[in-house]
């Protein structure tokens, strides 16, 4: 099994030595790292190639021509790997030395699985644990693992990779889109086993509660999901999920035109569910316009018909009724 790391970099240099450090220390190491790098400006291309040098295995360094983004930058990365097994990387992680190895492992015993996860050990900048876990603050927060979709903890099928890739222009999150593939025809499993270190700092992308370095509990998540649902550019995150919406049922039409035939029903079973989705979003949205009353009327007859069905529930219709 030929593996691949995948690596997107932006001004990484302060931690990414590091990672790189981790990668050597495997007990199995990569066949090749992929590393796209999103015009950094500060020394991330020189520590790459002069780790490049001496690492024990192939290192290709590819510097975007112009800013991709987060998303954009981790499609040109995948997109240039080869492996069987493809594993994503933050530049600011640190891998434990059984990682590969042992997602190997996973994969292997698990012939059905297209995306494989570990769990996280949460850790401040300075990589000093804090006693959680990535796994451990969804499940205390009272999420289901459907929430779990942490690109740093994926190992990907060649065969996921090929039917779901390229990601489209304008995709928020490049795991969300590759996780949500795999759980949609069945294919993600989660290992427990904590095999690397989560750095949490200021320059993290992701603000995702349960990335907190404190102990999340569900009332914490309820309250915190709450003052989203009212925050004063919450319109403006709604039109951006309508947005995200249809660019994903156009995704999973392309995906479904080239996906081999024993994935064809349960992504039909995708698209009917983002199409439901997109139709409740844009009724909620009217729902909103109307004035007090009106729009009491009108979320109560949503939530009569079980338009609340796909959604988050009692906090939707809150939203909803405050207008």
């Amino acid at each position: 099994m030929k593996i691949s790391i995948a690596m997107a970099t932006y001004n990484g240099a302060l931690y990414i030595q590091e990672q790189l450090q981790s990668f050597v220390d495997q007990t199995r190491q990569p066949d090749e790292l992929i590393i796209t790098d999103d015009c950094s400006t500060d020394q991330t291309e020189a520590i790459v190639r002069e780790f490049a040098k001496t690492a024990p295995f192939a290192v290709e360094f590819h510097r975007n021509e112009k800013n991709l983004g987060y998303c954009g930058n981790f499609n040109a990365a995948l997109m240039k790997t080869t492996g069987d097994l493809v594993f994503l990387s933050d530049q600011d992680d640190v891998w434990f030395p059984e990682k590969i190895e042992h997602m190997i492992g996973v994969a292997e015993r698990n012939p059905q699985a297209l995306v494989v996860m570990n769990d996280a050990a949460l850790t401040d900048g300075d990589l000093n644990e804090v006693g959680l876990t990535k796994v451990g603050q969804i499940r205390s927060a009272g999420f289901s693992m459907k929430s779990f979709v942490m690109g740093c903890c994926c190992a990907v099928r060649r065969d996921l990779l090929d039917f779901c890739m390229p990601i489209p222009a304008g995709i928020k999150g490049h795991d969300n889109w590759i996780v949500h593939f795999a759980e949609a025809v069945n294919g993600k499993v989660v290992d427990d086993r904590v095999l690397q270190y989560y750095r949490r700092h200021e320059s993290n992308e992701s603000q995702f509660i349960a990335n907190r370095t404190t102990k999340v509990t569900r009332r914490q998540a309820f309250f915190h999901s709450v003052r989203n649902l009212f925050s004063g550019d919450a319109p403006e995150k709604e039109k951006e999920q309508i947005a995200q919406q249809q660019l994903m049922i156009e995704g999973i039409r392309r995906v479904r035109s080239v996906a081999p035939e024993r994935y064809q029903q349960e992504l039909k079973t995708m698209l009917e569910t983002a199409e439901a989705n997109a139709r409740s979003y844009k009724l909620r949205a009217g729902v909103r316009e109307k004035s007090l009353v009106p729009r009491i009327v009108a979320t109560l007859g949503l939530l009569f018909r079980g338009g609340y069905r796909d959604s988050s529930g009692f906090k939707a219709i809150l939203r909803d009724l405050a207008g």
